[in-house]
Protein backbone atom coordinates (compact mmCIF):
# COMPACT_ATOMS: atom_id res chain seq x y z
CA UNK A 1 0.00 0.00 0.00
CA UNK A 2 1.50 2.93 -0.91
CA UNK A 3 1.74 6.35 1.83
CA UNK A 4 0.49 9.46 0.32
CA UNK A 5 2.44 12.57 0.74
CA UNK A 6 0.08 14.18 2.60
CA UNK A 7 -0.48 10.96 4.84
CA UNK A 8 2.99 11.06 5.88
CA UNK A 9 2.80 14.98 6.36
CA UNK A 10 -0.72 14.59 8.64
CA UNK A 11 1.38 11.83 10.92
CA UNK A 12 4.48 13.86 11.34
CA UNK A 13 2.43 16.45 12.17
CA UNK A 14 0.47 14.86 14.56
CA UNK A 15 3.36 13.13 16.46
CA UNK A 16 4.95 16.43 16.55
CA UNK A 17 1.66 18.00 17.99
CA UNK A 18 1.63 15.18 20.79
CA UNK A 19 4.90 15.87 21.94
CA UNK A 20 4.66 19.74 21.96
CA UNK A 21 1.97 19.03 24.11
CA UNK A 22 3.31 16.77 26.32
CA UNK A 23 6.23 19.08 26.57
CA UNK A 24 4.19 21.89 27.56
CA UNK A 25 2.55 19.50 30.37
CA UNK A 26 5.67 19.04 31.75
CA UNK A 27 6.67 22.11 31.84
CA UNK A 28 3.50 23.52 33.61
CA UNK A 29 4.33 20.53 36.08
CA UNK A 30 7.46 22.06 36.77
CA UNK A 31 6.07 25.62 37.40
CA UNK A 32 3.70 24.55 39.79
CA UNK A 33 5.16 21.65 41.63
CA UNK A 34 2.44 19.02 40.76
CA UNK A 35 2.28 16.09 39.26
CA UNK A 36 -1.29 16.51 38.03
CA UNK A 37 -2.57 19.23 35.95
CA UNK A 38 -6.23 18.10 35.01
CA UNK A 39 -8.11 15.57 37.04
CA UNK A 40 -8.26 13.89 33.72
CA UNK A 41 -4.46 13.46 33.32
CA UNK A 42 -4.82 10.49 35.53
CA UNK A 43 -8.76 10.32 37.11
CA UNK A 44 -7.44 7.49 39.70
CA UNK A 45 -4.41 9.57 41.18
CA UNK A 46 -6.56 12.53 41.00
CA UNK A 47 -8.99 10.63 43.25
CA UNK A 48 -6.70 9.72 45.74
CA UNK A 49 -4.92 13.21 45.83
CA UNK A 50 -8.67 14.41 46.97
CA UNK A 51 -9.43 11.81 49.57
CA UNK A 52 -6.26 12.71 50.95
CA UNK A 53 -6.41 16.20 51.08
CA UNK A 54 -10.09 15.48 52.42
CA UNK A 55 -8.82 14.02 55.20
CA UNK A 56 -5.74 16.23 55.93
CA UNK A 57 -8.36 19.24 55.97
CA UNK A 58 -10.39 16.85 58.16
CA UNK A 59 -7.33 16.63 60.72
CA UNK A 60 -6.72 20.30 60.43
CA UNK A 61 -10.76 20.70 61.88
CA UNK A 62 -9.70 18.48 64.98
CA UNK A 63 -6.14 20.30 65.68
CA UNK A 64 -8.46 23.45 65.78
CA UNK A 65 -10.84 21.93 68.62
CA UNK A 66 -8.23 20.24 69.89
CA UNK A 67 -6.45 24.01 70.22
CA UNK A 68 -9.78 25.23 71.81
CA UNK A 69 -10.39 22.74 74.10
CA UNK A 70 -6.75 23.33 75.66
CA UNK A 71 -7.05 26.81 76.00
CA UNK A 72 -10.74 26.45 77.78
CA UNK A 73 -9.10 23.62 79.85
CA UNK A 74 -6.55 26.29 81.28
CA UNK A 75 -8.60 28.94 81.86
CA UNK A 76 -11.10 26.17 83.76
CA UNK A 77 -7.54 24.72 85.56
CA UNK A 78 -6.14 28.33 86.35
CA UNK A 79 -9.77 29.56 87.89
CA UNK A 80 -10.16 26.09 89.83
CA UNK A 81 -6.63 26.42 91.44
CA UNK A 82 -7.38 29.57 92.62
CA UNK A 83 -10.76 28.55 93.73
CA UNK A 84 -9.07 25.84 95.56
CA UNK A 85 -6.79 28.51 97.69
CA UNK A 86 -9.28 30.95 98.62
CA UNK A 87 -11.64 27.65 100.01
CA UNK A 88 -8.69 26.61 101.90
CA UNK A 89 -8.61 29.98 103.06
CA UNK A 90 -12.01 30.19 103.71
CA UNK A 91 -11.82 27.09 105.70
CA UNK A 92 -8.80 28.32 108.09
CA UNK A 93 -10.63 31.16 108.67
CA UNK A 94 -13.87 28.85 109.24
CA UNK A 95 -11.74 27.04 111.91
CA UNK A 96 -10.53 30.03 113.45
CA UNK A 97 -13.91 31.49 113.80
CA UNK A 98 -15.01 28.50 116.31
CA UNK A 99 -12.51 29.20 118.35
CA UNK A 100 -14.67 30.20 121.84
CA UNK A 101 -11.87 32.61 122.93
CA UNK A 102 -12.30 34.54 119.93
CA UNK A 103 -14.84 38.13 120.81
CA UNK A 104 -17.29 39.37 118.95
CA UNK A 105 -15.35 41.87 117.36
CA UNK A 106 -12.54 39.25 116.43
CA UNK A 107 -15.45 37.58 114.35
CA UNK A 108 -16.62 40.36 112.39
CA UNK A 109 -12.40 40.91 111.01
CA UNK A 110 -12.90 37.58 109.84
CA UNK A 111 -16.62 38.06 108.50
CA UNK A 112 -14.66 41.23 106.60
CA UNK A 113 -12.18 39.04 104.98
CA UNK A 114 -15.01 35.51 104.49
CA UNK A 115 -17.08 38.56 102.46
CA UNK A 116 -13.88 39.41 100.20
CA UNK A 117 -12.96 36.18 99.34
CA UNK A 118 -16.62 35.46 98.81
CA UNK A 119 -16.30 38.61 96.54
CA UNK A 120 -12.92 36.86 94.36
CA UNK A 121 -14.67 33.39 94.12
CA UNK A 122 -17.56 34.72 92.66
CA UNK A 123 -15.24 36.52 89.85
CA UNK A 124 -13.71 33.31 89.25
CA UNK A 125 -16.91 31.53 88.85
CA UNK A 126 -17.58 33.99 85.97
CA UNK A 127 -14.12 33.54 84.60
CA UNK A 128 -14.56 34.06 80.78
CA UNK A 129 -11.99 32.70 77.97
CA UNK A 130 -10.06 34.83 75.48
CA UNK A 131 -12.56 34.55 73.53
CA UNK A 132 -15.03 36.11 75.95
CA UNK A 133 -17.00 33.68 76.30
CA UNK A 134 -18.16 32.28 79.76
CA UNK A 135 -16.48 29.14 80.80
CA UNK A 136 -18.70 27.53 83.79
CA UNK A 137 -21.90 28.58 82.17
CA UNK A 138 -22.31 24.86 80.28
CA UNK A 139 -23.57 25.60 76.69
CA UNK A 140 -24.89 29.19 77.69
CA UNK A 141 -21.44 30.31 77.02
CA UNK A 142 -22.46 34.64 76.78
CA UNK A 143 -24.31 34.40 79.86
CA UNK A 144 -22.79 35.50 83.25
CA UNK A 145 -23.14 31.59 85.25
CA UNK A 146 -23.81 33.33 88.74
CA UNK A 147 -25.57 36.24 89.30
CA UNK A 148 -28.32 37.79 91.92
CA UNK A 149 -32.01 37.08 91.56
CA UNK A 150 -35.07 39.18 92.29
CA UNK A 151 -34.34 38.57 96.52
CA UNK A 152 -30.70 39.57 95.94
CA UNK A 153 -29.19 35.81 96.44
CA UNK A 154 -26.53 34.49 94.21
CA UNK A 155 -27.86 31.72 91.74
CA UNK A 156 -26.58 29.81 89.14
CA UNK A 157 -28.00 31.18 85.37
CA UNK A 158 -26.41 28.90 83.08
CA UNK A 159 -27.51 25.12 81.97
CA UNK A 160 -26.08 21.62 82.79
CA UNK A 161 -25.28 21.06 79.15
CA UNK A 162 -22.28 19.68 78.22
CA UNK A 163 -20.22 20.44 75.16
CA UNK A 164 -19.13 17.68 73.18
CA UNK A 165 -16.52 18.13 70.24
CA UNK A 166 -15.13 15.64 67.97
CA UNK A 167 -10.96 15.46 68.31
CA UNK A 168 -10.75 12.64 65.82
CA UNK A 169 -12.59 10.23 63.31
CA UNK A 170 -14.05 7.83 66.32
CA UNK A 171 -13.16 10.27 69.36
CA UNK A 172 -14.87 13.10 71.60
CA UNK A 173 -14.08 15.29 74.43
CA UNK A 174 -16.03 17.34 76.59
CA UNK A 175 -14.73 20.98 75.85
CA UNK A 176 -17.42 22.57 79.28
CA UNK A 177 -17.96 21.53 82.90
CA UNK A 178 -21.29 23.57 84.01
CA UNK A 179 -21.03 25.62 87.24
CA UNK A 180 -23.48 24.27 88.76
CA UNK A 181 -21.13 20.63 89.30
CA UNK A 182 -18.06 23.06 90.13
CA UNK A 183 -19.18 25.69 92.57
CA UNK A 184 -21.96 23.06 93.55
CA UNK A 185 -24.57 23.05 96.41
CA UNK A 186 -24.62 21.18 99.36
CA UNK A 187 -27.46 19.47 100.86
CA UNK A 188 -28.53 20.96 104.39
CA UNK A 189 -29.69 18.56 107.28
CA UNK A 190 -32.63 21.70 108.43
CA UNK A 191 -33.91 21.72 111.86
CA UNK A 192 -37.64 19.95 111.24
CA UNK A 193 -35.35 16.54 110.08
CA UNK A 194 -35.95 17.60 106.19
CA UNK A 195 -33.04 18.36 103.58
CA UNK A 196 -32.46 21.34 101.51
CA UNK A 197 -30.52 22.16 98.35
CA UNK A 198 -27.80 25.21 99.47
CA UNK A 199 -25.99 27.51 96.52
CA UNK A 200 -22.03 27.49 96.77
CA UNK A 201 -22.13 31.21 97.58
CA UNK A 202 -25.48 30.78 99.97
CA UNK A 203 -23.04 29.00 102.01
CA UNK A 204 -20.47 31.44 102.32
CA UNK A 205 -23.46 34.02 102.77
CA UNK A 206 -24.43 32.43 105.85
CA UNK A 207 -21.22 31.76 107.17
CA UNK A 208 -20.57 35.69 106.98
CA UNK A 209 -24.08 36.16 108.95
CA UNK A 210 -23.21 33.49 111.34
CA UNK A 211 -19.84 35.21 112.33
CA UNK A 212 -21.72 38.84 112.18
CA UNK A 213 -24.32 37.81 114.43
CA UNK A 214 -21.78 35.42 116.54
CA UNK A 215 -23.72 32.61 116.20
CA UNK A 216 -21.34 29.42 116.97
CA UNK A 217 -23.82 26.49 116.18
CA UNK A 218 -24.60 28.09 112.99
CA UNK A 219 -20.20 28.97 111.97
CA UNK A 220 -19.87 25.27 112.82
CA UNK A 221 -22.35 23.90 110.23
CA UNK A 222 -20.64 25.93 108.06
CA UNK A 223 -17.34 24.53 108.94
CA UNK A 224 -18.48 21.61 108.02
CA UNK A 225 -20.23 23.12 104.27
CA UNK A 226 -16.87 24.52 103.74
CA UNK A 227 -14.80 21.26 103.70
CA UNK A 228 -17.09 19.91 101.77
CA UNK A 229 -17.17 22.70 98.95
CA UNK A 230 -13.37 22.41 99.58
CA UNK A 231 -13.35 18.58 98.33
CA UNK A 232 -15.66 19.10 95.44
CA UNK A 233 -13.44 22.06 94.10
CA UNK A 234 -10.20 19.36 94.56
CA UNK A 235 -12.44 17.04 92.77
CA UNK A 236 -13.01 19.41 90.18
CA UNK A 237 -9.34 20.21 89.79
CA UNK A 238 -8.67 16.40 89.49
CA UNK A 239 -11.13 15.62 86.59
CA UNK A 240 -9.54 19.30 84.29
CA UNK A 241 -5.84 17.90 85.13
CA UNK A 242 -7.59 14.19 83.49
CA UNK A 243 -9.04 16.19 80.59
CA UNK A 244 -5.97 17.87 79.70
CA UNK A 245 -3.86 14.99 80.33
CA UNK A 246 -6.18 13.11 77.08
CA UNK A 247 -5.92 16.39 75.26
CA UNK A 248 -2.07 16.05 75.11
CA UNK A 249 -2.19 12.99 74.50
CA UNK A 250 -4.37 13.21 71.59
CA UNK A 251 -2.68 16.29 70.03
CA UNK A 252 0.33 13.82 70.01
CA UNK A 253 -1.37 11.24 68.28
CA UNK A 254 -3.34 13.81 65.49
CA UNK A 255 0.50 15.43 64.74
CA UNK A 256 1.51 11.74 63.93
CA UNK A 257 -1.96 11.02 61.62
CA UNK A 258 -1.02 14.26 60.14
CA UNK A 259 2.44 13.62 59.57
CA UNK A 260 1.32 10.63 57.81
CA UNK A 261 -1.48 11.95 55.39
CA UNK A 262 1.04 15.05 54.21
CA UNK A 263 3.61 12.81 53.40
CA UNK A 264 0.78 10.44 51.59
CA UNK A 265 -0.55 13.51 49.70
CA UNK A 266 3.32 14.99 48.89
CA UNK A 267 4.32 11.12 47.14
CA UNK A 268 0.74 11.52 45.53
CA UNK A 269 0.76 14.96 44.46
CA UNK A 270 3.95 16.15 44.91
CA UNK A 271 6.50 16.33 41.34
CA UNK A 272 9.83 15.08 41.78
CA UNK A 273 11.37 17.82 40.45
CA UNK A 274 15.26 15.99 39.52
CA UNK A 275 13.01 13.24 37.63
CA UNK A 276 11.12 15.53 35.83
CA UNK A 277 14.16 17.80 34.83
CA UNK A 278 15.68 15.10 33.31
CA UNK A 279 12.62 13.92 31.62
CA UNK A 280 11.73 17.40 30.23
CA UNK A 281 15.12 16.91 28.71
CA UNK A 282 14.72 14.09 27.17
CA UNK A 283 11.28 14.95 25.70
CA UNK A 284 12.80 18.03 24.42
CA UNK A 285 15.44 16.29 22.67
CA UNK A 286 12.90 14.35 21.20
CA UNK A 287 11.10 16.90 19.76
CA UNK A 288 13.54 18.75 18.65
CA UNK A 289 14.14 15.62 16.41
CA UNK A 290 10.72 15.47 15.59
CA UNK A 291 11.09 19.48 14.26
CA UNK A 292 13.78 18.19 11.58
CA UNK A 293 12.30 14.75 10.45
CA UNK A 294 8.92 17.62 10.01
CA UNK A 295 10.87 20.43 8.25
CA UNK A 296 12.64 18.02 6.08
CA UNK A 297 9.41 15.95 5.16
CA UNK A 298 7.24 19.54 4.51
CA UNK A 299 9.94 20.33 1.68
CA UNK A 300 9.51 17.15 -0.06
CA UNK A 301 6.81 16.39 -3.15
CA UNK A 302 5.61 14.48 -5.21
CA UNK A 303 8.43 14.69 -7.60
CA UNK A 304 10.75 13.06 -5.01
CA UNK A 305 8.17 10.23 -5.07
CA UNK A 306 8.42 9.17 -8.32
CA UNK A 307 12.02 9.81 -9.25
Amino acid sequence: MKVSTSQIFERAMAQMSAQQSKVANMQTQLATGKQIIRPSDNPDQAGLIQRLSTALNRQDSYASNLGALTSRLKAEESALMTTENIMQRVRELAVQATNDTLSTSDRKIIATEVKALRNELLSLANTQDVSGNYVFAGSMARTKPFAANAQGTLVYQGDSNRIMVDISDQRQMQLNRPGSEVYSSIVRETAGGTSERVGFFSVLDDFSAALDNNNTPQMQSSLGEISQLTQNTAIAIADVGSRMAMADFQTDALNDVKARYQQLLSNAEDLDYASAITQLTSEMMSLEAGQSSFAKISQLSLFDYIR
